[in-house]
């Protein structure tokens, strides 16, 4: 468990730190000489059994809320300290503001300097807070009276974490490897040092990871866990990593180090977004701020836009999209904090609920609703319900999740898979089948049209259906019913199972004296003209039949005047393969291929092109690769 503390300068919380675990936090000798806090601290407590305690010990002057904000960010329980004499001061309000603002998930509260006023002073303190943290994070948090002094109520206080440590043990790890970057240092011996908060997942010395953003690669050359050399580390725990193989220059304070295959990174962030209560003086949020956004340890400019509404009032909660001046490798579920431009004021917090959404059409309230719960398959089947695919790649990295969460979240939320590996999309099931029977209606009313035709175009096919679907969700249930045989492919046209194309009587008797001319003619078939003047007629209604035979997948029509058999069409491919095959690169140029095929110039283009068109090559500058 990580525990980190909160409170105005002052108020004797690196003095209980100390009491409770005889660590002085205040490392910098600077620190030593001002007797003020200016950085992150850290200090462990041997908790036995029950493992390790961590503590961030956080500076309270209002000049380093940006690096209090660095502390409390990802912990597991805020220790909010008010000194006796003073009471509650403004950094105290700031603070717990902040905390409520970050939704901590569990707290405390210690009265210090308790052995330098009267009971009754104690008493009303405690009134004060309890008033101050009403309906807040810390509501009904236990209160100690302590004096890292005297030692009097630490011991309490002690147990009272050491309980807590034992009710937040967490399940296993999962997800991927993500870490909120706070130190970087070189160490003599060692090399280059990370330390930060481990928000989710797990890593084990050898490990190879990301820095965030960025996507620099290194390795985990060793790493200790809780303070404590070890060689594996999760989520909960204070980290430092030895990286090697990675310039230090790569890495620095506010980055991420995350697992190799989990970078994401965006200078957009969809979230839920609440403003600070009036309590604080906050004047509200208008639409457009100019704000910086605090994640993780990260500190980033950028500005707000309001899904709705021209402002939030103190205390009102809405969705907005934020803009940052540079990237953010965020997960969704994360929690973040909104200071001013000129890092005085607290002005926000909230969520964030899609750490890469689009660009474009993305004020619609049913996709931030329907990604607004921590709950990965209820966030999945909601959305499910309001956009008509969902790519599964991105949306497992931005919710984070481990091979074991996957399974379970597309378990749950039921979607209809379509397609495989990166590019799988997911769609409702109930809107799959809509799409299928509206498919199968339309090509049957497209083969009762055109019975002469051996089917639609793709292209055409989805123009005629009632509400036109997105051509990616198209092409992917189109492809799931040929592969399930409730349609059929044939020369780049759909058909229904039996559907049958037959030429006319007339048509097949020139059919047959045309065909052996073309298989005769190999990888060079004879042109139209060629073909008429050789069997003595017209070359209209040859033309017209290689067309129909085209339709019909039986011919590939190459160019206006030549059609080539599928057979010949292949064999070129085959000299394309060979062709690339002997180039260092896989490129092969038009020259290679014309010479390889001992076909003339003009041909071996024509076939080119067409390749090109039909997918099989693809043209880059004036070499060609296979697809």
């Amino acid at each position: 468990m990580i525990v980190a503390t909160a409170g105005h300068i002052d108020h004797g919380k690196t003095t209980l730190v100390a009491a409770l675990t005889g660590v002085d936090a205040d490392r910098l000798p600077e620190e030593k000489r001002r007797g003020m806090t200016i950085d992150l601290g850290f200090a462990y407590l041997d908790a036995g059994a029950d493992g390790r305690i961590g503590f961030i010990d956080v500076p309270g002057h209002e000049k380093f809320v940006r690096t209090m904000l660095a502390g409390v960010a990802g912990v597991d329980l805020a220790l909010l300290v008010v000194a006796a004499d003073d009471g509650v001061m403004p950094q105290t309000r700031e603070h717990l503001a902040i905390l409520n603002l970050l939704e901590a998930p569990a707290g405390a509260i210690a009265i210090s300097k308790a052995d330098m006023v009267e009971p009754d002073r104690i008493a009303a303190v405690e009134a004060d807070i309890r008033a101050l943290t009403e309906g807040g994070a810390l509501d009904g948090a236990p209160i100690f009276p302590v004096s890292g002094v005297t030692g009097a109520g630490v011991e309490a206080l002690k147990q009272h974490l050491v309980r807590a440590a034992r009710q937040a043990a967490r399940p296993p790890a999962d997800g991927r490897f993500r870490l909120a970057i706070d130190r970087v240092f070189q160490l003599r011996g060692v090399g280059l040092v990370v330390t930060g908060t481990a928000y989710a997942g797990a890593i084990k010395a050898g490990d190879r990871v990301r820095s965030a953003p960025g996507g620099a690669v290194a390795r985990a050359r060793g790493l200790h866990a809780q303070n404590k050399e070890s060689h594996a580390g999760r989520d909960g725990q204070r980290l430092a990593i030895n990286l090697a193989g990675i310039d230090p220059e790569a890495v620095s304070r506010g980055d991420w180090l995350v697992a190799e295959d989990g970078l994401s990174q965006s200078t957009k962030l969809d979230v839920r977004v609440t403003a600070a209560a009036e309590a604080l003086g906050g004047p509200g949020l208008p639409d457009g701020a100019a704000i910086h956004l605090h994640h993780g340890a990260a500190d980033i400019p950028g500005r707000i836009l309001f899904l709705e509404g021209r402002k939030l009032a103190p205390g009102e909660t809405g969705y907005a999209r934020i803009t940052l001046e540079r990237p953010v490798a965020a997960a969704a579920w994360e929690r973040f904090v909104l200071r001013d431009q000129q890092g005085k004021a607290t002005l926000a917090g909230g969520r964030i609920l899609d750490p890469d959404p689009p660009n474009r059409r993305w004020r619609e309230s049913a996709r931030f609703q329907a990604l607004d719960t921590g709950d990965a398959a209820a966030a999945l089947s909601a959305l499910l319900d309001v956009a008509p695919t969902v790519a599964w790649t991105g949306f497992a990295l931005a919710r984070n999740l481990g091979e074991g969460a996957r399974a379970a979240v597309l378990r749950r939320a039921g979607p209809v898979q379509l397609g495989e590996g990166a590019g799988m999309l997911l769609a409702a099931p109930d809107r799959v089948e809509a799409l299928e029977a509206e498919i199968i209606s339309a090509l049957t009313a497209w083969h009762a049209e055109r019975p002469e035709e051996p089917g639609a175009a793709g292209v055409a096919l989805r123009q005629r259906l009632s509400v036109r679907p997105p051509a990616p969700l198209f092409d992917a249930v189109v492809e799931r019913m040929a592969a399930s045989k409730r349609l059929t492919r044939a020369g780049g046209r759909l058909a229904l199972p039996g559907h049958i194309v037959r030429f006319s009587d007339f048509e097949e008797r020139l059919w047959r004296r045309i065909e052996p001319l073309l298989i005769d003619g190999g990888i060079r078939p004879p042109r139209v003209r060629e073909i008429a003047e050789e069997l003595g007629v017209d070359h209209v209604p040859v033309l017209a039949l290689l067309k129909r035979a085209a339709r019909m997948g039986l011919l590939a029509p190459v160019a206006g005047n030549r059609f080539f058999p599928p057979e010949a069409i292949e064999q070129l491919l085959e000299i394309a393969r060979a062709v690339a095959a002997e180039s260092a690169d896989g490129a092969f140029t038009a020259q290679a291929f014309k010479d390889s095929a001992g076909i003339g110039r003009n041909v071996a283009i024509e076939v080119l092109e067409y390749m090109d068109k039909s997918g099989l090559t693809q043209r880059q500058g004036e070499a060609r690769r296979l697809l």
